[in-house]
């Protein structure tokens, strides 16, 4: 398999294509970094030494029905310019997680035309995995609304479950988008909201709230 392959195909930059082997219906593609690619994950310096490392495998984008696992040797750096031990930085994957960022972006491309377990199914991973993935995504495209623009709100609680769980939202009254939710209904629980209010500078002209 072609570098250019693993890039284009995969989102593996800066790999290498060692071999390829077939277990159990599945494709596992082996690769390695290059010497000349390792870098510490703290400071970036190339200043580094193996310290040995761990094989990891990551769960790639399908070719056909066909499960796809990338398989790599992850080492153990001792950096001398700033000192640190840590792993090698898988550039391709999220964080700790046994997927790669383009088999998330390929999840989350499939749940906007089908259900999530249908999904999972078609994938064979687990419900929760998908629903994660969706979870993180909603997370970091609306997790943070902007607040300079806001003029008009509405404050209201919800009860969630049993045991007199409640939550606190507020919404955008002009576009009907949800701004901030706070745990619990007394006062406290919009303090995180005030705070991110005035930062943001907003000229509110008016608030809709019930008696409580």
């Amino acid at each position: 398999m072609s570098t250019s392959l693993l890039y284009h195909a995969f989102g593996l930059k800066g790999y290498v294509h060692t071999r390829t082997e077939y277990v159990g219906g599945e494709v596992h593609f082996r690769i390695e970094q290059p010497r000349s690619r390792l870098r510490c994950s703290v400071c970036k310096s190339r200043r580094v030494i193996r310290r040995g490392g761990r094989r990891r495998r990551f769960r790639g984008l399908p070719i056909g029905r066909r499960r796809v696992w990338i398989v790599l040797w992850v080492p153990r750096l001792e950096c001398k310019a700033c000192g640190a031990v840590r792993q090698a930085e898988v550039s391709f994957a999220p964080g700790q997680h046994r997927y790669t960022k383009r088999f998330a972006r390929y999840v989350l491309e499939l749940v906007r035309h089908m259900t999530m377990w249908d999904v999972a199914e078609h994938l064979g991973v687990s419900w929760n995995l998908v629903k994660a993935l969706l979870k993180e995504a909603l997370r970091r495209r609306f997790g943070r609304p902007r607040l300079k623009d806001l003029r008009l709100l509405a404050i209201d609680e919800i009860s969630i479950g049993r045991g007199h769980r409640y939550l606190t939202v507020v919404l955008d009254l002009e576009t009907g988008a949800v701004v901030f939710v706070g745990n619990g209904k007394g006062a406290e629980a919009l303090d995180p909201f005030w705070k991110r209010l005035r930062s943001a500078r907003a000229e509110i002209e008016a608030v809709a709230i019930d008696m409580s």
